[in-house]
C-alpha cells in the first residue's frame, strides 16, 4: 500500500461565504472545481482513476454523516463534495454502479440514516451527480463477521455494502472530536457497525477503548482510497458543536493511517496525538511517521493551522448544573460534557436554573456523593457502572429524594449525547 497522500488546496468557492453565515447553496462553478479538484488528489494519490476502479465495479462511496445535522453544522460532510465525487466517478471512471451509503453514529432512536440523508442534503446531493443508490445503512442486511487479529473487538456485525463492494472510498470530515481526538478516516469506519440501543456494537465503542476499537474495525476491510473534506473543517467542540474553519483543503491517499496522520499534523496535532493513528500504526496497519510519507501537491506546512481543541471536562460548566463524574472512563465523561455543551448554546442556562431549580447529573463511582445533595433536585444517572461501586448505595438513596429522576441504561450510552439535552430542553417547555 502506498504512503502516498496527496494535498490540492482551492483559492476560493463561490459558496463559502454563504456556507460559513449560516445557509448552505450551491454553485454549479463550485461543483466543477471541487470536481477538478478531486481528480487532481486520486491522480496524484493513486495515479489514477482507472488504477483505483476497474470495469464493472461496484463503488461505495463511505460519507461521515455523523448524526442528524443538516450541511450547516458543519458535522457532515459537504453536499457540494458528495455531487462532485459521484459526478467524476460516473462520468469518468469505468465503474458498474456508484452507491453513496452509511449510518449515523448516536443510536436508532435518536438517529436513523435516511432521515439524516435527507437532513444533511446528502441525497439529494449524490442523486444530482448520478449515484445508481443511496444507501440506509440500516435499512440493509449486516452480517457477523471475525476480526483476526483485534486486540478489543474480536467479533462485529458489518453492514452488507461495505463487504460487498468492490471498491470503497472513505469520505470524512476534517474536524475535532470530543471522544477521538479528531475525527478523520479511522473515526469514521465507526459507520460500517450497526448502532444498537442503548449497548452493543457501535453503542459500546464509545468507552476508554474507542481507539482500539476503531483501529480493530479496520482490519474487517481497509478503505481503498480515502479522501478528507477539509473544505470548510470544525475546531473546538466538535464534533456537534464546534465551529467552522475555512481551510478549502482536499487530502487523499490510499493508506487510511498515513492521510490522518498527515491531516492530523495540518491540524496542529502530532499524529500520536490521535490515539486511534497510534493504535493503528503500531500494529502495522498504516503509516504514521510524517518523515516515511509522501506528500504530493500542497506543502504541509504551507497550510498547517493550530485548529481550537475540544475540552472534554463536564464539570463546572454550568452553574446550576451539578455533575458527579469521578469514577469512571471517558466514555460518559465526554459524552455528558457534549451535551452539555449543546444545552449551553441552546438554552439561557441562569433562566433555566431560576425556573426549573437545580439539576444533578452522576456517572460512575461516586464516593464523596451525600445522598441528601440531591435532594429537591433533577438527577440524571448516566451508564450503569454506578452499579458497581461501594457508592451505589448512596446513588439509590439520592434517586428517593430526587425531585424527578431519568436513568440512561448503557456501557458507554453514547446516545446521552444528544438525550440529555433533549430531556433537559424539554424541562424548560
Amino acid at each position: 500500500m502506498s504512503t502516498k497522500v496527496s494535498i490540492s488546496k482551492f483559492d476560493s468557492l463561490k459558496g463559502n461565504e454563504e456556507f460559513i453565515g449560516g445557509k448552505f447553496k450551491r454553485y454549479e462553478e463550485d461543483i466543477s472545481a471541487i470536481k477538478e479538484k478531486l481528480r487532481e488528489v486520486i491522480e496524484k494519490s493513486v495515479g489514477s482513476i482507472d488504477k483505483l476502479i476497474k470495469n464493472g465495479d461496484r463503488v461505495l462511496i463511505k460519507p461521515n454523516l455523523a448524526f442528524l445535522a443538516p450541511p450547516e453544522s458543519f458535522s457532515v460532510v459537504d453536499p457540494r463534495v458528495i455531487e462532485a465525487l459521484v459526478a467524476l466517478l460516473k462520468e469518468e471512471s469505468q465503474a458498474g454502479e456508484v452507491w453513496v451509503g452509511d449510518n449515523p453514529s448516536l443510536g436508532k432512536h435518536v438517529g436513523r440514516a435516511k432521515p439524516a440523508f435527507k437532513a444533511a442534503e446528502m441525497e439529494q446531493a449524490a442523486y444530482r451527480g448520478g449515484a445508481d443508490r443511496v444507501l440506509y445503512f440500516d435499512e440493509e442486511a449486516s452480517v457477523e463477521v471475525d476480526i483476526p487479529m483485534a486486540k478489543v473487538f474480536k467479533k462485529a456485525s458489518v453492514f452488507r455494502p461495505i463487504l460487498d463492494a468492490d471498491v470503497v472510498i472513505n469520505l470524512p470530515k476534517m474536524k475535532t472530536h470530543l471522544g477521538g481526538t479528531v475525527t478523520l478516516g479511522l473515526k469514521n469506519w465507526q459507520g460500517i457497525i450497526p448502532n444498537v440501543h442503548p449497548s452493543g456494537q457501535q453503542q459500546d465503542t464509545h468507552r476508554i477503548d474507542l481507539d482500539q476499537k476503531i483501529a480493530d474495525l479496520l482490519r474487517i476491510r481497509k478503505a481503498d482510497l480515502t479522501i478528507i473534506d477539509g473544505i470548510i473543517a470544525m475546531e473546538g467542540q466538535g464534533p456537534h458543536e464546534g465551529t467552522p474553519l475555512e481551510m478549502n483543503l482536499l487530502i487523499a491517499g490510499e493508506d487510511t493511517v498515513a492521510v490522518d496522520a498527515l491531516t492530523s499534523y495540518i491540524m496542529g496535532y502530532e499524529p500520536h496525538e490521535v490515539p486511534s493513528t497510534q493504535i493503528a500504526f503500531s500494529e502495522g496497519q498504516g503509516e504514521m511517521n510524517l518523515d516515511k510519507i509522501e506528500a504530493v501537491g500542497v506543502d504541509p506546512d504551507s497550510v498547517r493551522t493550530f485548529f481550537k481543541r475540544p475540552a472534554s471536562n463536564p464539570v463546572g460548566l454550568i452553574p446550576g448544573i451539578d455533575v458527579l463524574i469521578q469514577q469512571t472512563c471517558p466514555g460518559c465523561y465526554k459524552y455528558i460534557r457534549g451535551s452539555l455543551d449543546s444545552f449551553k448554546q441552546s438554552v439561557d442556562t441562569d433562566k433555566f436554573i431560576e425556573e426549573n431549580g437545580e439539576v444533578m447529573v452522576i456517572a460512575g463511582g461516586v464516593p464523596s456523593l451525600d445522598f441528601n445533595d440531591a435532594a429537591g433536585k433533577h438527577l440524571f444517572v448516566v451508564g450503569d457502572c454506578w452499579k458497581k461501586f461501594e457508592s451505589s448505595a448512596e446513588v439509590e438513596k439520592a434517586m428517593e429524594v430526587a425531585e424527578t429522576v431519568t436513568e440512561y441504561p448503557g456501557c458507554a450510552p453514547i446516545y446521552v449525547f444528544a438525550q440529555l439535552n433533549t430531556d433537559l430542553s424539554a424541562m424548560n417547555a
